[in-house]
């Protein structure tokens, strides 16, 4: 019970359908003409029905309560930190934006023409500065920092980092070894890593089943290829955030 009640379903769920679905309407608006005011109410009606109803019903965890005490949380000073929040937000936009302009102007151009018959209007691509592609990602960005960022760094310490803090690599047998060297981490590495993994998972899920079944003349080797371009974007990110909190000052 202790575990479920750390998971806030309400942000987690607003959050990751915001970062889950964006990469296929994304598509729709760079390329095929969907206007974007379209894109944000299909997300805004998505959020809405998945975020209120756990919102009601449910309180909200620790991490996301401006007012909850350093012994709910971890870096209670570092969550609480508008800035903070802010410059991670703008960071998560940056990542997205600096590698879907990179992919512009390298090779998905190319890739998308090949792959996706009857697209004829790469624009969106060819005419993309990188200021407005960052921009345009801020509210991913805030998704991203806040079921990435706020609940790794939130997490506190518990029984598995006390075993792992006990770890002799001289009697240790083969086995414990192993997985000291497989699982070994702290509680806010481990958060943070099974949360970029869902993400990156979810991504490519929802991203490469609804472009090839729903966007007519996409072959399957082309829904497949832009699904994991935003899974490695979310990968990276989660590898950077992580380097983000690993500073001195910024608890286990």
């Amino acid at each position: 019970m202790a575990q479920v009640a750390d998971i806030d379903l309400a942000w987690d769920l607003g959050s990751l359908t915001v970062l889950s679905h964006m990469p296929y309407l994304y598509l729709l608006t760079t390329f095929y003409a969907v206007r974007p005011t379209t894109l944000w109410l299909g997300i805004a009606i998505d959020v809405a029905s998945t975020y209120f109803p756990f919102m009601l019903l449910r309180d909200s965890s620790p991490v996301h309560r401006p007012e909850a005490s350093k012994g709910e949380v971890a870096n209670r000073s570092i969550l609480s930190n508008s800035p903070i929040k802010f410059y991670t937000s703008l960071l998560a936009a940056a990542v997205y934006g600096v590698v879907i302009y990179g992919s512009f102007r390298s090779w998905l151009p190319a890739y998308l023409i090949v792959h996706f018959e009857g697209l004829k209007d790469l624009s969106g691509a060819h005419e993309a500065a990188l200021p407005g592609v960052i921009v345009g990602f801020l509210i991913s960005g805030y998704a991203a920092q806040s079921f990435l960022f706020i609940p790794a760094l939130g997490a506190k310490p518990d029984a598995h980092d006390l075993k792992m803090a006990e770890f002799d690599p001289e009697t240790a047998t083969l086995g414990q070894t192993i997985w000291y060297n497989v699982w070994g981490y702290s509680k806010r590495s481990r958060t943070l890593i099974k949360r970029t993994a869902t993400l990156a998972l979810t991504s490519a899920m929802q991203t490469g089943l609804r472009t090839y079944i729903t966007v007519e003349g996409v072959e399957l080797a082309g829904a497949a290829g832009w699904a994991v371009m935003w899974a490695s974007t979310a990968t990276l990110l989660g590898g950077i955030l992580w380097w983000v909190g690993d500073v001195d000052g910024v608890s286990n």
